[in-house]
């Protein structure tokens, strides 16, 4: 009889969860974090290899960005394993026919490295470079991806880290808390480029303040020396003048306004065929939207794997919007334009920023494309135009000591500071920033004339 009536209970209560779905996703999700959260206190336990250092960048999606080119120097330490984590197939097939240690972040190998490293480089979060869950243990450090103008983690109001922070409930407030523990690891820094920077980093990033590393973007090391990989730029960007356009995504894509109904691309490339440029898109990985290729002037090169820092390299005038591309372009001292045609639905719908919008982005701000041909003619004939608002901005962004090459104070710091090694690296005669300084800018410049457009 009691063997029965626990039956009916257990009937019952399958019944209700099976016409209740908010009820069996809200238990799917509680699962799921649980779970989450117990391997992540499960990794802490795990012995760590003093040597073994991940990298990992760009949401697992490719070798770029900072952590690229500090895996790079790390590599060559005799002392040190460096492996690159990727979710993406083709990265890791690419680095391991470079004699590079490389594995799939799901993978046995990948899992095993990710379990034992003492340090993890990345780019982004451990979320979204790795696979979070394995290093509860390790020491992260974030190098992220650029200095911009929205908030974002613990800054951002419509974000899960944000308002388990800020719950009223203590209940929600101390179990969520324990998920956002697992997007950080056991110890973690921050990547700052300046003082300004560095005084919103710690609620941002859930970091002490003195875990905020004021040491730049090696990423942008590239702007002032000549490297292999200048090689590898399409010459249509390198032997031309350039105007590229490089917007933010809008909400992950989701609001999005058509390329096509914010230019009129028959004017624009009459324009550009007028002044000798050609106009570039590189659109955010987020974005969507088509550019007809019956335009001679006018190149989209966003499914092109062009890194964005090498075509700032080569770029004479940015427009951009909201995207964080144009604080590293300020360090190339060039003109830069503000196309913010949705200012407030952006800001409403997308993110709150850090800084007011018309105070820290140097150049005009276009709202509608019947102005913009006319600002852009205007730094064509005079590139020194809001040359000391630019300046300005940047020392905002940058401190002075971070507006150069950064990569050698950057790795020393890791190795004598995070993995107590003695190994010192010096770039003298690779990094000289007075000399080698835009090198193949300038040379492109003082032939403009022997240009065939």
């Amino acid at each position: 009889m009691q063997l029965h009536n626990t039956i009916q209970i257990i009937l019952l209560v399958l019944i209700l969860i099976s016409v209740n779905k908010q009820l069996i996703k809200k238990s799917r999700l509680i699962l799921k974090r649980t779970v989450v959260v117990s391997i992540w206190y499960l990794s802490k336990l795990v012995p760590k290899s003093t040597n073994l250092v991940v990298f990992g960048a760009e949401n697992g999606r490719g070798f770029r960005g900072n952590p690229k080119y500090l895996f790079l120097e790390m590599e060559k330490n005799p002392e040190l394993k460096c492996v690159w984590i990727s979710k993406d197939s083709n990265t890791v097939l690419e680095l391991t026919n470079k004699g590079y240690l490389a594995f799939k972040h799901n993978s046995l190998k990948g899992i095993l490295y990710q379990v034992r490293a003492k340090l993890v480089i990345h780019s982004h979060s451990i979320n979204d470079d790795f696979y979070k869950v394995l290093l509860g243990g390790a020491i992260s450090y974030n190098t992220w991806h650029g200095v911009g103008l929205k908030k974002v983690w613990g800054a951002n109001k419509k974000t899960f880290t944000y308002k388990i922070i800020h719950e009223k409930s203590f209940i929600k407030r101390f179990f969520g808390k324990f998920v956002v523990r697992t997007n950080s690891a056991k110890t973690n820094f921050v990547v700052s480029t300046s003082e300004k920077v560095s005084s919103y980093y710690p609620e941002t990033y859930l970091v002490k303040k003195e875990n905020v590393l004021e040491l730049g973007q090696v990423r942008n090391d590239i702007f002032f020396i000549d490297t292999e990989e200048d090689r590898e730029v399409p010459s249509f960007i390198k032997e031309n003048k350039i105007i590229t356009y490089m917007p933010t995504h809008r909400n992950f894509g989701k609001i999005d306004t058509d390329i096509n109904l914010i230019f009129d691309f028959q004017k624009l490339d009459e324009f550009c065929k007028k002044t000798g440029y050609k106009f570039i898109v590189k659109r955010h990985m987020y974005s969507s939207g088509y550019i007809p290729k019956s335009y001679q002037n006018i190149i989209d090169i966003s499914d092109d794997n062009i890194d964005p820092q090498f075509l700032l390299k080569y770029t004479d005038i940015l427009l951009t919007d909201y995207s964080s591309c144009y604080t590293d372009f300020l360090l190339l001292d060039r003109p830069v334009a503000f196309y913010c045609y949705d200012l407030e639905t952006y800001l409403q719908k997308s993110n709150e920023m850090y800084h007011g919008y018309f105070d820290v982005t140097p150049g005009p701000k276009v709202r509608a494309f019947s102005e913009l041909l006319d600002c852009l003619a205007k730094y064509i004939e005079n590139p020194s135009l809001d040359c000391i608002e630019r300046e300005r901005v940047l020392n905002i962004f940058y401190s002075k000591e971070n507006q150069k090459a950064v990569l050698e104070k950057q790795v020393n710091y890791v190795y004598e500071n995070i993995l107590n090694i003695g190994s010192k690296v010096t770039m003298e005669g690779r990094y000289d920033h007075e000399k080698n300084k835009i090198n193949t800018y300038n040379n492109r410049k003082s032939n403009d004339s022997n240009r065939v457009l």
